[in-house]
């Protein structure tokens, strides 16, 4: 060994060794980020993992609630229409003295009162108050003629200016729907965000087990590259020094694997995570995704079509045309309550008179009655509060509606974006299927030259390192553009429908 030689082995022999160190670490890493070993083999299709994750996910389980919560608010305010049936029964016993003509003495008095009432009453969506009410009254005395009397009424009151019409009245119970609606367009929203999480978490689960068959592959490769390597030392055919690139190359190798090794496990515990599945033990479940990346057949349409389902089916874009209609239901109650109140009532009643209570139950025969007519008036001076209220909500609504113009534009941009980002991630298919066979090709070349003695160790080993990179840039093309196609139908709305799920109602 020459002096030149022997000076180069002592600069590269530190280098070397803290390689090999590395190399080192890493092994111990490795043997952490394998705990817990997965005992629980779960092998599944994509279809079977969305539809495991729609049905246990835990987020998706709180999500399902929000539409019977909302409607149980619309329900509510349906109530305000519903009848309401009330009775009442009262009996009063009083004993007195009272001095009756010119008698000195005082006359004790025992009197007893009963009452029964019974009445129903209904608010209708015209603005009108409907109430029919009955009742039985007696009074027996001591000194005085017993004395029943029975009586039946219907009182109609009319809102005249503010509070008439049906618009006005419906309008608490339509923004309601209208909320139920929403709630429904969000959950489908959640709904498309937790599939689109699944099938990105599924393809994304595949790839870094490719990613790790790759890189061991990367691995083994430089290893025989430093069996030949330290063969030809031996004999003579190489210098020394050859090792220490080699050896560095073999160390940075183990550490691609072990990161591989590292985000194949935050995969599998993100998958499981969004799956939630069965087993107790389920962060030791394996997942074995079954299904392989492939190009769907008429994945794309027009960019046309797609901005129309995106106009159609597009979760937040319905959110914002219900809320419009929302600013809608609230200018027609806030102009509403601009007018006056004038009120019309009307009541009309029979009443019966008998000495007994079965004679003088309610009759509406008898030639003794009651009629009450009237009108109330009311309005506030200067109104500053309806005043307001009208504004704002006026207000509001331009607001909306131009928000729902802006939104309109958006979602025809994320649209066009993902569509564009469709088409690269496709040609990129091609593309790096090619430079992969070719550097295939490339790496076979440079290896028999190497063998001959016509290249040297780096240039094998970067070859190596560039086939490599061509078969990552393969696999992680098909996934991306998977992921695209994914990103595309959820910016267009249409996820849960190109995937046969029903709408919200159907969860």
């Amino acid at each position: 060994m020459s002096a030149r030689q022997m000076k180069f082995k002592w600069i590269f022999l530190p280098l070397i060794i803290c390689f090999a160190n590395a190399a080192e670490t890493k092994v111990v890493f490795e043997s952490m980020i394998s705990e817990p070993t997965p005992k629980d083999t779960l092998r599944l299709k994509l279809q079977e993992a969305v539809l495991m994750a729609l049905e246990r996910n835990p987020n998706m389980a709180i999500q399902r609630m929000d539409p019977a919560i909302t409607k149980s608010y619309a329900d509510e305010e349906r109530a305000a229409f519903d009848p309401s049936f009330s009775a009442s029964a009262t009996w009063d016993e009083t004993k007195l003295q009272r001095f009756l003509g010119s008698r000195p003495a005082p006359f004790e008095m025992t009197s007893t009162r009963t009452q029964y009432d019974v009445g129903l009453a209904e608010t209708l969506p015209t603005g009108t108050s409907l109430s029919v009410n009955a009742s039985m009254s007696g009074s027996l005395s001591s000194i005085y003629t017993d004395q029943y009397s029975g009586n039946i009424g219907l009182t109609v009151t009319q809102s005249l200016l503010q509070g008439f019409g049906v618009g006005v009245n419906l309008a608490n119970l339509r923004k309601a729907r209208l909320d139920v609606e929403i709630s429904q367009e969000e959950l489908k929203a959640f709904a498309e965000g937790l599939v689109s999480d699944v099938e990105k978490a599924y393809w994304d689960l595949y790839l870094k087990a490719e990613e790790i068959a790759i890189q061991q592959q990367s691995f083994e490769l430089a290893n025989r590259q430093l069996k030949e390597t330290l063969e030809r030392v031996a004999v003579g055919k190489l210098a020394e020094l050859e090792l220490a690139s080699i050896r560095a190359e073999v160390a940075n190798r183990k550490e691609a694997l072990i990161d591989a090794q590292s985000q194949y496990e935050q995969a599998r515990l993100y998958f499981l995570f969004l799956l939630n599945p069965e087993e107790q033990t389920i962060w030791s479940v394996l997942p074995v995704p079954l299904d392989k990346p492939f190009i769907p057949e008429d994945s794309l349409d027009a960019l046309s079509v797609h901005e129309q389902l995106g106009m159609l089916y597009r979760p937040d874009l319905k959110q914002a045309r219900l809320n419009v209609q929302k600013g809608e239901l609230e200018i027609v109650q806030t102009k509403n309550g601009l007018l006056p109140r004038l009120d019309l009532f009307i009541t009309l009643g029979k009443t019966s008179y008998a000495k007994t209570f079965k004679e003088a139950l309610p009759d509406i025969q008898s030639p003794f009655y009651n009629v009450n007519v009237g009108a109330t008036f009311t309005f506030p001076i200067p109104n500053r509060q309806a005043r307001a209220q009208a504004t704002r909500a006026r207000k509001s609504k331009e607001q909306m509606e131009l928000s729902l113009s802006n939104m309109e534009k958006l979602v025809q941009w994320d649209i066009r974006s993902a569509y564009i980002e469709v088409l690269r991630l496709r040609q990129q298919i091609e593309a790096t299927r090619v430079t992969r066979e070719l550097q295939d090709q490339n790496l076979a070349a440079e290896v028999e030259k190497f063998r001959v003695g016509k290249s040297t160790n780096l240039q094998v080993l970067q070859v190596q390192r560039d086939f490599t990179t061509s078969q990552l840039d393969e696999i992680r093309a098909m996934v991306l553009y998977l992921d695209s196609l994914i990103d595309l139908y959820v910016m267009e709305g249409s996820l849960l429908e190109r995937r046969g799920i029903h709408t919200p109602s159907g969860f």
